[in-house]
């Protein structure tokens, strides 16, 4: 038995106000090191909202040795709770990624970038970000995390990727107005289910400009099944303990990593480049 005990940090963050979205974030962590909890997760770009504008390209940072990166360590250290969280990642001048940081109590610091960017309906991501060209599982001391952002999960080989990889939990870090809520809710379950892993979900929630969040982050098992689920449209935290062991007794019965065909990999493949 492995267990894990995950913290769901669901924001209304405030838009171009990292100072004012720390102080909840450190508020969260230190609820969470009460509850003994292990990892606390946070939405899509909590740290500096997700309606910056232009505002972007003063508040992107270098990662790790960026400001508010280093904040975070600090929360992660005294509390002794490790903290994923999004925030705008610059690489260099003009080029911008939209981030999740892993930062780890006196450990090391990871990122990952998310790979789909909108640039329909209400979005404009593309405007300010550059997708990323990589995709990588994140090592930490409960196996790989398969960090995913918001749009990434409407993509099931992302998901996929991560459970090959071997990564027992996939996680989403999300900014999604009530525009996106049913898909978003079917798609929780259904990555869960295909993969025969964990998914943990954590959006944001209340109104930033005239988008609103709808929250409603919820954990699912490798089954599919619902172990917790936060609240609508307002801030919420809730608490989750699960046995990560869970997943390779799943896998037994439900043996879709098993299962999945190699080769229909190099046929989607060369599926994409004909489109």
């Amino acid at each position: 038995m492995v267990l894990l005990r995950v913290a769901l940090g669901q924001m209304s963050s405030l838009p171009a106000n990292p100072d004012a979205n720390l102080k909840i974030i450190e508020g969260m962590c230190e609820r969470a090191q009460e509850d003994n909890v292990d990892l606390i997760i946070f939405p899509e770009l909590s740290v500096t909202g997700y309606l910056m504008h232009d505002e972007v390209f003063n508040l992107a940072e270098k990662i790790p040795e960026g400001n508010l990166t280093q904040k975070l360590r600090k929360i992660a250290n005294r509390t002794n709770v490790s903290i994923l969280a999004g925030l705008p990642e610059k690489e260099r001048p003009g080029v911008l990624y939209n981030s999740a940081v892993f930062v780890q109590p006196n450990s090391e610091t990871y990122t990952t970038r998310k790979i789909l960017l909108p640039n329909h309906s209400v979005f404009n991501e593309k405007r300010y970000f550059k997708p990323a060209e990589e995709i990588k599982t994140t090592p930490s001391p409960w196996g790989g995390l398969g960090v995913q952002i918001c749009y990434d999960l409407f993509s099931p080989e992302i998901s996929r990727f991560h459970a090959l990889n071997g990564s027992p939990l996939l996680i989403c870090l999300s900014a999604s107005p009530g525009v996106r809520q049913q898909l978003f809710e079917s798609f929780i379950k259904a990555r869960a289910a295909e993969n025969a892993s964990f998914l943990i979900y954590v959006n944001q929630a209340g109104v930033q400009d005239d988008l609103i969040f709808w929250g409603g982050s919820e954990v699912c098992d490798p089954s599919g099944k619902q172990l917790l689920k936060l609240k609508y449209d307002e801030p919420d935290y809730g608490v989750v303990e699960i046995d990560l062991s869970q997943v390779d007794r799943t896998r037994t019965f439900i043996p879709t990593i098993r299962d999945a065909p190699g080769w229909i990999y190099t046929d989607l493949k060369e599926a994409q480049a004909r489109r």
